[in-house]
């Protein structure tokens, strides 16, 4: 019987992705106490840190504010801003 799921979808890849553990990192943070203050899954931020799914401005500028940071600190090499 042929498999009926559809994929789930994901948001493709906005951000350096080694940009992000970096900041949760020195911020002394794990990723289930940063996603706790994001108000998202602690999947989420371990996907968006493998760059296997990317993040929602709305998180992008919450994580921004939540560790004081430029949101272009997360933003991929060569990007425009």
């Amino acid at each position: 019987m042929p498999d009926t799921r559809r994929p789930r979808r994901k948001t493709p890849v906005d951000h350096d992705p080694r940009a992000l553990r970096e900041a949760r990192i020195r911020a002394g943070l794990r990723q289930k106490d940063l996603a706790e203050q994001l108000n998202v899954a602690q999947s989420v931020l371990s996907e968006a840190e493998t760059g296997k799914r990317g993040l929602s401005p709305a998180v992008r500028k919450r994580l921004a504010q939540f560790l004081g940071c430029d949101p272009i600190t997360f933003a991929p090499v060569g990007a425009a801003v």
